[in-house]
């Protein structure tokens, strides 16, 4: 798999008031991937329930590290934060029910108490579900 070339890394504290960044990031990349409108808003609301979970399970003082990467057809994004454990809670149902049908598969996955969600939309993404 090659690794796309345009990325951008941004960190910032685990705190809602901070999720307007990620939200920013997300959307600007989608515009560099020639995402139509709908779905740069898209990405917007999949950034907004993603972090908002991250930030529900993030360990004290987290950091959420934020990927987005624009392979020229999609927007890639992975998202992580340290958690107290190994066992965090499931997203609320309704959040995941609204996140995988924006953007379709998400994976979660906990190692060594860090928190790994990745998921990514295509251009072609409507087209497909």
């Amino acid at each position: 798999m090659a690794v796309p070339e345009d990325c951008v890394r941004v960190e910032f504290p685990a705190e809602t008031v901070n999720m307007a960044i990620a939200r920013t990031v997300g959307a600007a990349m989608a515009a560099r991937a020639d995402l139509t409108v709908d779905q740069i808003e898209d990405v917007r609301l999949a950034m907004d329930e993603a972090i908002s979970h991250l930030i529900s399970v993030a360990s004290d003082g987290a950091t959420i590290g934020c990927d987005v990467c624009n392979d020229g057809s999609a927007v890639s994004v992975t998202l992580e934060c340290t958690v107290p454990s190994d066992e965090v809670s499931e997203p609320d149902p309704f959040a995941w029910t609204v996140l995988t049908a924006l953007v379709g598969s998400v994976e979660m996955l906990v190692s060594d108490r860090v928190l790994r969600m990745q998921w990514s939309l295509a251009r072609d993404h409507s087209l497909s579900t």
